[in-house]
């Protein structure tokens, strides 16, 4: 995956911004044989597009599917060959996969600081869940918590 982008800030205080996605997969399909090695090939997909945002706001580009069926066949060398019962000793299977690509962008408008000013430290959110204290969760009979021992 890459990802080019040319953010440019306009007089108005919007930011002009151009973003070219990109995402390459190897591509069994188009491969390359010699002697004995298979050197597959490169699939890739991208997309360009412009937009003009103000600061915070964001925007998110979805596309790039890749849809791909692989069928393997099989078969055991010469009972394989044979008419009818041939196909007792061959096996096919079928992969699917599907992928795509989704690029979420929230572009940021960063003010530089003076030479007297110190930058903020790192915001840590706040945890969802309290940590775990050293007790044990009760019995569903008993409806009270029991110390752990």
């Amino acid at each position: 995956m890459r990802l080019y982008f040319t953010p440019i800030l306009t007089p108005e205080g919007t930011i002009h911004l151009k973003v070219r996605p990109e995402v390459s997969s190897l591509d069994y399909s188009n491969a390359l044989t010699i002697s004995g090695f298979t050197i597959p090939a490169l699939s890739t997909r991208r997309v360009e597009s412009e937009m003009e945002l103000r600061d915070g706001q964001s925007f998110a580009i979805a596309g790039l599917v890749d849809n791909r069926v692989t069928q393997i066949a099989d078969k055991i060398p010469g009972l394989g060959d044979i008419p009818i019962l041939g196909k007792f000793f061959q096996s096919r299977s079928l992969q699917k996969s599907r992928t795509e690509l989704l690029v979420l962008v929230t572009p940021r408008i960063v003010k530089p600081l003076q030479s007297n000013q110190v930058p903020a430290p790192p915001y840590y959110p706040v945890p969802f869940m309290a940590p775990m204290t050293g007790e044990k969760p009760a019995s569903p009979a008993s409806g009270q918590m029991t110390p752990r021992k």
